[in-house]
């Protein structure tokens, strides 16, 4: 099986360029061959996705406003892991019922991936729930930009559509339907139990 390798190159110079609220801006210069290079990189804490499955192949999806891109974009349940020692399975449950009012009975590891190696330090790692319901008390009351976030039931078939015609392009919901259609075919050989490990987070 081949697998990405942690390979440490001498750092010469490292330096904070900008400290933001959940995420900072960083600047390494370090020695590579016999040259020495310099990055900027922001340092991430890392996210959790769920792609939630009902019996009706349909997916639970939310629109949120992302203000980069000035857009309203359809997304599956996620957030960031800034609670510290906080399990990510315990993350993950905690979005799906924040963002979307909504519990899940089995959960598993659909995949783990870094949505840009070479800007940034996140991991995300997206989860495949199902047996969903809708929690008694409802889905919480939202702040910022999940105050008024929409919460929808989409067939697989129309999430597919919306990819091929480049009108959906949020990465986790396009990694997380193709991962979705695999693991449909053959789960054995695509989903992992919930608490398989976090390679990518073990260094």
């Amino acid at each position: 099986m081949i697998r990405d390798e942690r390979v440490d190159f001498p750092i010469v110079n490292s330096e904070i360029k900008f400290n933001g609220r959940i995420w900072n801006v960083k600047q390494d210069t370090f020695t590579f061959g016999h040259q020495e290079l310099t990055r900027d990189y922001i340092e991430h804490p890392g996210a959790v996705g769920v792609i939630a499955l009902n019996e009706l192949g349909q997916m639970l999806l939310v629109q949120q406003y992302r203000h980069p891109l000035r857009k309203l974009m359809w997304e599956p349940p996620a957030g960031l892991l800034d609670v510290p020692g906080e399990d990510p399975l315990e993350a993950a449950k905690r979005e799906l019922l924040e963002e979307t009012g909504y519990t899940a009975s089995d959960w598993r590891v659909l995949f783990d991936f870094a949505p840009s190696g070479g800007g940034s330090t996140e991991q995300i790692r997206c989860y495949f729930a199902t047996g969903l319901e809708l929690h008694p008390e409802g889905r919480p009351t939202g702040e910022a930009e999940e105050q008024d976030m929409a919460a929808m039931w989409v067939p697989i078939s129309e999430v597919m559509e919306g990819i091929h015609e480049g009108a959906i392009t949020n990465s986790l919901l396009v990694a997380g339907t193709f991962a979705l259609l695999a693991a449909m075919a053959d789960p054995e050989a695509i989903v992992r139990n919930a608490d398989a490990p976090w390679l990518a987070k073990e260094y």
